[in-house]
Parts: C-alpha cells; sequence; structure tokens
C-alpha cells in the first residue's frame, strides 16, 4: 500500500509539474505571437526621450517583428531622412509578470547586439533596448526584474529610452 501510495503521490507532482510548465510555455508563446506584427511610434510620449533629442531627432518609427525571428525598423528623423536597421530577434527566458527580455542582433547598417525588455498589452508596446554590444562604457541595459527605466548609465536608472507603440 505505501508503496501505491508514493507512485501516486509522484504521479501527482509530476502532473503538477507538466501542468505548471505547459501554463509558462504558453504564456511565453502568446507573448511571442503578440510581438511579431508591425509597430508604430510617433509623437510626443511615444518616441523615446533619447531618441527625439539631438543627435537622432527620431520623428517616427516603424517595427516589423517576423515569426522567423527577422526584424526591419525604419527610423524617420525630423528632416524626413530614413535609416534601416534589420537583423534578428530573441526572446529571453527573464521575465517578470508581462515583462520580457529581448535581444537585437543588428545586420544594418553596422553590426551590433542590443539588449532590452518589452511588454505587449493589447494594441500597445513599451519598449526599452539599448546596444550592449559593443559596450557603451557606463551603460548597463534594462532587466525585466527591475522594469522599465531600468537603464543605467554609471549605476544611475536613464529612464530617456523607453519607446510606445501602437500595433498596425
Amino acid at each position: 500500500m505505501k508503496k501505491s501510495f508514493s507512485l501516486l503521490l509522484m504521479a501527482m507532482f509530476a502532473l503538477i509539474m507538466i501542468s505548471a510548465c505547459s501554463s509558462n510555455d504558453d504564456e511565453a508563446d502568446k507573448n511571442l505571437d503578440e510581438l511579431i506584427g508591425t509597430w508604430e511610434s510617433s509623437g510626443t510620449g511615444n518616441i523615446a526621450p533619447g531618441l527625439a533629442s539631438a543627435p537622432f531627432k527620431t520623428a517616427k518609427i516603424v517595427a516589423v517583428f517576423n515569426e522567423n525571428n527577422t526584424y526591419n525598423v525604419v527610423s524617420t528623423d525630423s528632416a524626413g531622412a530614413n535609416t534601416t536597421f534589420t537583423g534578428t530577434w530573441t526572446v529571453g527566458s527573464e521575465a517578470k509578470g508581462a515583462v520580457r527580455s529581448i535581444t537585437l542582433n543588428q545586420n544594418t547598417p553596422a553590426a551590433l547586439v542590443s539588449s532590452g525588455i518589452f511588454q505587449v498589452a493589447g494594441t500597445t508596446m513599451t519598449y526599452e533596448i539599448i546596444q550592449s554590444d559593443p559596450a557603451i562604457t557606463g551603460v548597463t541595459p534594462p532587466s525585466a526584474a527591475e522594469g522599465f527605466g531600468s537603464t543605467k548609465f554609471g549605476g544611475v536608472n536613464w529612464p530617456i529610452w523607453i519607446q510606445k507603440y501602437a500595433k498596425k
């Protein structure tokens, strides 16, 4: 009887663990599905202050995240000049609630890596990312654990890289 009870407990524990894992996997898949598509950021309060000011003077960003983990971003400055960024994206395992980590491996216009976080809520995405390789001296990318506004410069939070997008 003891052996049967132990086997039953082990089976129940395994079932609970499988259920918990599949629930997390489903949530992660949903988060990725929500990220895929075309996103636009423009106007005061949406463009990150660090991008809206000199030297970038960004007025609009259209970002496309594809199912095959490629991206295409077109940034338009206040004079109407466009810069296109392409590469691949990966959502990391770091998460806190609906805030997830993301890494962009940029191919053009220059090869580099950017690290950050994002959260999708309906048709709105909050996004904070900063170049991480080659590293910018004194700058630490944001983390899901610390949330939006956690990009650091010299160890101090530097919340000027938070971007708001609307899904198109």
